[in-house]
């Protein structure tokens, strides 16, 4: 029994899956990703989202909005990982403009999604025809 969850810990140690809780369900997800898909993305104004290799990362609002006093207005300290089906194959989809990604990220610090009110952002990385790499959650975040 002990040799059994020895290989069961290290096959889970040697394939960055991470299960999230999202909408109260388990996800698997990984950040074992290719290359193109880490790095920092960003637009015209202060925002970015930046996706490290280690399955952590920074998600910056450009704006708050309606965020209560209580929530400090600072960038999110994230894990992430892109959602992977029953193969262990990253999920996507094809769209009329390329591909898309669904990624969630979970908030690790103070500092929340939508307004400090959620911890889980399921949002999605797309791939355009182009090549290039955008975040669905902002008007103009692509990586470089």
């Amino acid at each position: 029994m002990k040799t059994l969850a020895l290989v069961l810990l290290f096959f889970l140690a040697t394939n960055d899956f991470r299960i999230m809780e999202y909408n109260g369900s388990e996800v698997r997800t990984t950040f074992d990703v290719d290359t193109k898909f880490y790095g920092i993305y960003k637009g015209r104004k202060s925002g970015y989202l930046e996706l490290k290799q280690d399955g952590t990362g920074v998600y910056h609002y450009d704006v708050f909005g309606f965020a209560p006093a209580s929530c400090k207005k600072q960038p999110i300290q994230i894990e992430w990982g892109f959602l992977i089906d029953e193969n262990d194959k990253v999920v996507q989809f094809s769209r009329e403009y390329g591909m898309s990604y669904p990624i969630l990220f979970k908030s690790t610090g103070e500092t929340k999604f939508q307004g400090c009110q959620k911890e889980v952002l399921l949002d999605f990385i797309m791939e355009y025809k182009s090549g290039q790499l955008g975040v669905s959650s902002s008007d103009d975040w692509t990586k470089n």
